[in-house]
C-alpha cells in the first residue's frame, strides 16, 4: 500500500464507522469523497471526467449544507436566548 492510497483508506474507514453508528448523512457524503478518491487513484480514466467529479461535487455539496444546518441550529440557539 502507498501513502497516497491512506486517504481513500480513511474515507472508507469512516463511512463504514458512520454506518455502524446510523449517522446516514454522514456516511453519505464520507462515501462520495472515498469513491471520488478511488475513482481518481485507482481508475482515472475507467469514467469520464464528468461523473469523476459529480461525486466531488455532491460530497461537497452535502459537507455544505449540513454545515449551513448547524449554523442555522447554533444562531437559533442565540436569537432565543
Amino acid at each position: 500500500m502507498n501513502w497516497n492510497d491512506w486517504p481513500i483508506a480513511c474515507w472508507a474507514m469512516s463511512t463504514l464507522l458512520c454506518l455502524l453508528t446510523r449517522r446516514w448523512f454522514d456516511a453519505t457524503w464520507s462515501a462520495c469523497f472515498a469513491v471520488f478518491m478511488v475513482f481518481d487513484r485507482w481508475l482515472p480514466t475507467a469514467l469520464p471526467l464528468q461523473l469523476h467529479y459529480v461525486f466531488l461535487g455532491v460530497g461537497v455539496l452535502l459537507v455544505t449544507a449540513e454545515v449551513m444546518t448547524q449554523y442555522r441550529r447554533y444562531r437559533k440557539s442565540l436569537l432565543s436566548q
